[in-house]
């Protein structure tokens, strides 16, 4: 078996280059970034992990984000009192379709010991976009809303008041390549014809029908997080990649595969489940390595 090297990533702005070696005929989606920040308590990063979809078009604003730009305006003064849009986007607007997984809020809850849930947990949602973590960015004293700054709640809607698409509040962050530890492409192998665009909404999908809490508890097997929602996600739409998963780069999925395996008896429909999921994972990963 042949084997080429690939750099995972798309220009000289973009995070920490991932570079790795890959069986010859693997198809690499360029159009998909993968964004990694560990978990580092040593430094108090919480860490999250997202997947991008590139489009030609992402900069293009529309002209009610035109105005809504000339006029200065705020968040709280684009949506009503209960939350709402009062605009709808037709355009990207410089906000990137991306995808992960947040919690309501961050929260210490020591009575789910008794009923089998996470002591770190709270209700999950995609991109963050929640009223309270809306609210938070509601309070912030900005100027203008921006793409390229830190905001806690995405939209998980397309035609959202910022944006065409979807997107996760760390799209932000490649304006900051600095904060992004690891950025690398997913693979596809020979055999798979489909278009970017079949794969795009197969993530889509994925993303938006998923259901689940968000908790923390050091890679257990019984965790929902941002980490398990990429795990599950590329898994799920047939994803490989060989930069990161089995390797040292990605201990969080090691770590949590190991939990899985040990826990294979006696356990729950859906952690057999994701069990399967991670062993594709890996299977499909290390089949883009070279023999």
């Amino acid at each position: 078996m042949t084997w080429i090297t690939a750099k995972s990533v798309t220009d000289h702005r973009q995070s920490s280059k991932v570079t790795t070696k890959i069986r010859t005929g693997l198809r690499p989606l360029e159009n998909i970034l993968i964004r990694r920040i560990p978990v580092n308590l040593l430094v108090s990063q919480v860490g999250h992990f997202w997947i991008e979809l590139l489009h030609k078009d992402e900069t293009e604003i529309d002209e009610l984000m035109k105005n809504t730009f000339k006029k200065g305006l705020k968040e709280k003064d684009i949506n009503d009192e209960n939350g709402n849009p009062l605009q709808h986007s037709t355009k990207a607007n410089n906000f990137r379709e991306s995808y992960g997984w947040y919690p309501v809020q961050m929260k210490i809850q020591l009575l789910n010991i008794f009923i089998d849930k996470r002591i770190v947990s709270s209700d999950g949602i995609l991109n963050g976009d929640h009223a309270q973590r809306r609210k938070e960015d509601e309070e912030e004293t900005l100027t203008e809303l921006t793409h390229t700054k830190d905001r806690k709640a995405g939209r998980k809607s397309n035609n959202n008041e910022y944006s065409s698409r979807a997107f996760d509040p760390h799209q932000s962050n490649r304006f900051h390549p600095e904060k992004i530890k690891f950025t690398s492409h997913p693979y596809v192998l020979p055999s798979d014809t489909r278009s970017d665009e079949e794969i795009f909404n197969e993530i889509r999908a994925f993303a938006q029908a998923f259901e689940d809490e968000w908790s923390w508890g050091y890679d257990c097997y019984k965790e929902t997080n941002c980490h398990t929602f990429l795990f599950l996600l590329l898994a799920t739409c047939n994803l490989a990649d060989p930069d990161c998963i089995g390797e040292e780069l990605d201990r969080h999925f090691k770590r949590y595969k190991k939990s899985l395996d040990k826990h294979c008896k006696g356990v729950k429909e859906t952690t057999i489940k994701r069990r399967i999921l991670m062993e594709k994972l890996l299977d499909i990963s290390e089949n883009a390595k070279p023999k």
